[in-house]
């Protein structure tokens, strides 16, 4: 293991002393209701829930986004590796529900370690992993150095950065290689991340560009006998959505709502902000509706809030287009393969650079369409008779036809270290 720089030493010194620091914040946490309480000592490693005997992969997400995508891999090392067991941690209270219902006696979820040296060295003590990966950039700079102290093998798939975080590695490229090189390999879903990583000074022969993860999903799911109790309400008035919106683009949506006329069913990425958004829509005159107060969608709705978890797949079965939101503000754009799959054109901004690829191909063909305000909004839906947007779903769905490539070379490489 190289030595580390200045700055990650610091992290490291820092982080024997941080145990007091994080107990304070996790029962903030508790009391804003971000954590649950019930789960306190998952944090710092509850030996009362047992390693269970043979191989053990750990694997590490985010929130709701990143552990969705891993449940086809999940799935295929259950399937393909009978002997072994999978701990799956994760940092927000609504993956954690997600995950404590996974139907699999083998699968076993824990929320996620902080990065201090006492809790870190307890986990992996604890938990003993014989292989480690996390998705995306969940970067710890201890437990990461824990871990390749004891040889563990240990990946990053799915790999992409923010604008921040691309910022603050730029700025101090010496700690970011020096973290990013823990890894025995890092996966990216496309050509721009492997760039940055080059740029960075990574090794070309630790980087694999193996496509997304999240591309390996099957369409969304959902209850047809909702969507058909929304219909009813629905009947002929124009519906389309607005997905994983965030704070500045609610806004310019609902500007081009009160031209476009109907029912605007808006999702907010943060479902917390759904107060907000009320509001927004009585200073614009709009009458609005909370899921999560009535779920019944009633005739006189403008804005419908769908501010529940786990729905996407119902409120893209009730549109044929919708507008995807971290585009119009600097958040990268949300990936649009989960609308194409269940047949609906998109709509985003020019901030895209998470799944630019993607964007690009749907543009190319005619499956998607960029928009920088309100106005375009409206002259692009205006534009699109039912007969376009009927074609164009279809058109939609052959193209974003599950694709397993990322799941397959993921799996591969966790495989072979395996059997080494």
């Amino acid at each position: 293991m190289n030595k580390a720089p200045f700055k990650v030493k610091l992290y490291l010194i820092l982080s024997i002393i941080l145990d007091p620091v994080y107990f304070l914040y996790q029962n903030i946490a508790i009391l804003r209701k971000k954590e649950e309480k019930k789960w306190l000592l998952e944090r710092w490693v509850n030996k009362r829930v047992k390693r269970p005997k043979g191989q053990l992969i750990w694997v590490h997400v985010a929130s709701v986004g990143e552990a969705l995508s891993t449940l086809p891999l999940i799935q295929k090392i259950l399937g393909d590796l009978p002997d072994t067991n999978v701990l799956v941690t994760s940092t927000t209270k609504t993956s954690a529900k997600l995950l404590k219902n996974y139907d699999d006696d083998r699968v076993i979820h824990q929320m996620s370690p902080f990065d201090t040296f006492f809790v870190s060295n307890r986990f992996l003590n604890h938990w003993k992993p014989d292989l480690a990966f996390r998705v995306e950039s969940e970067i710890w700079p201890r437990i990461l150095v824990e871990i390749k102290k004891r040889k563990v093998p240990n990946y990053l798939f799915n790999a992409r950065f923010s604008i921040k975080t691309i910022e603050r590695m730029k700025n101090d490229i010496i700690s970011a290689k020096y973290l990013l090189s823990l890894f025995d390999q890092i996966h990216v879903p496309e050509k721009q991340s492997e760039q940055l990583l080059f740029e960075l000074g990574l090794k070309p022969d630790k980087i694999f560009i193996t496509g997304d993860l999240k591309d390996s999903r099957e369409a969304l799911q959902f209850d047809t006998s909702l969507v058909k109790e929304f219909s009813q309400v629905i009947d002929n008035r124009n519906v389309w959505l607005a997905a994983n919106t965030h704070r500045g683009e609610d806004e310019i949506v609902l500007h081009a709502h009160k031209k476009i006329g109907g029912i605007l069913i808006i999702v907010p990425r943060h479902i917390e902000r759904a107060v907000e958004i009320m509001s927004l829509c009585s200073s614009n005159g709009l009458t609005c509706q909370l899921r999560s107060e009535c779920a019944n969608l009633q005739k006189n709705t403008d804005v419908y809030v769908a501010d529940t978890m786990g729905e996407m797949g119902l409120w893209y079965s009730l549109v044929k287009i919708a507008f995807i939101g971290g585009s119009l503000v600097e958040k990268g754009g949300h990936n649009p393969v989960e609308a194409a799959q269940l047949g609906v054109v998109t709509l985003h901004g020019p901030f895209i650079f998470n799944s630019r690829a993607k964007y690009e191909k749907f543009n190319s063909d005619g499956i998607s369409y960029e928009i920088c305000n309100a106005e375009e909004i409206v002259e692009r839906f205006n534009s699109l008779s039912a007969k376009d947007l009927l074609t164009k779903a279809h058109r939609a769905k052959n193209i974003s036809r599950v694709n397993k490539v990322a799941v397959d070379e993921s799996f591969k490489a966790i495989k072979n270290s395996l059997l080494k």
